[in-house]
């Protein structure tokens, strides 16, 4: 499954990628490289714990691009565990693909006006997307997820993007045998790059909340989960004056409260909020 999904999201990012370059305005390209020590996943660890801490390494693929009418943005994260998070049947560390797609319109060039500027917004825009991701554990959680909504485009330094958008989401629990469909329910979300003064250092991340999505694959009820995903990144080019050389180092934290909708208080389901610090470096091409 994981190699049909790779291969499908490779298909992919070589679509959004390779766009005729008279279409693309602007665009970049970013290979990362995060990692961290204290990852959680819901289920592993002993009952009535916090869970076992994960390693993690995890390797990214990143592409933005701005186009006449509006944007396309596409991040494939390829996780690596240590081996207490366990592929199914095996010893090893379970691998993971989770691939993100966004597309957006902006009212204004749309219209070709500023009425859709007003107070420290700048801009209004339509969004839609999916999630798509496969993991090799016996759970064989195996995500699709469709996206779609609005957003708000506030006039700050670099971007800053709030938006509410209508989720639906389909996995598989591998442990009960079957696939499983989650009610529609409404994903609140943010996207930020500020600069902080200098072109060297730059704030960046994402934030998400997603509203309870019925039962799950057990019958039990979902509760509201949320995700924050700051960092801090400096361009190292800036240490021999290239503050653009578009090599990065950076510290940054995940938080994550009831992980897939989970109940971080269920007994049964440990590992179902993470505090997680993690390095990371970025190469943009």
């Amino acid at each position: 499954m994981i190699r049909k999904i790779l291969l499908s999201l490779l298909v992919a990012a070589c679509g959004v990628v390779a766009q005729p370059a008279q279409a693309a305005e602007w665009s970049d390209n970013a290979i990362r490289y995060w990692v961290g020590t204290s990852f959680k996943e819901p289920g592993v660890g002993a009952n009535g714990t916090d869970g076992t801490d994960i390693a993690k390494n995890v390797f990214s693929f990143t592409h933005a691009s701005g186009y006449k009418y509006g944007g396309n943005f596409l991040n494939v994260d390829v996780l690596l565990s240590s081996s207490v998070d366990n592929a199914n049947n095996s010893n090893a560390g379970a691998a993971e693909i989770y691939a993100v797609y966004r597309t957006d319109l902006s009212f204004n060039r749309i219209s070709g006006s500023k009425m859709f500027s007003f107070g420290p917004v700048r801009d209004v825009l339509l969004i839609a997307g999916a999630d798509l991701s496969a993991k090799n554990t016996a759970f064989a959680a195996h995500v699709m997820k469709p996206v779609a909504g609005l957003a708000l485009s506030f006039d700050v330094p670099g971007f800053l993007n709030i938006g509410a958008l209508a989720e639906k989401e389909w996995n598989n629990n591998g442990i009960v045998g079957k696939g499983v469909e989650f009610d529609a329910t409404l994903l609140l979300t943010a996207a930020w790059g500020i600069p902080l003064g200098t072109p060297a250092l730059e704030f960046e991340g994402f934030a998400n909340v997603i509203l309870p999505k019925g039962n799950d694959g057990f019958g039990n009820p979902t509760k509201t989960e949320v995700l924050l995903h700051p960092k801090l990144m400096g361009d190292v080019g800036a240490l021999w004056g290239n503050p653009k050389s578009g090599f990065k180092l950076g510290v940054g934290f995940e938080y994550w409260l009831n992980k897939f909708g989970n109940d971080k208080n269920n007994p049964f389901a440990p590992g179902s909020e993470a505090k997680t610090p993690f390095l990371e470096a970025q190469v943009h091409l």
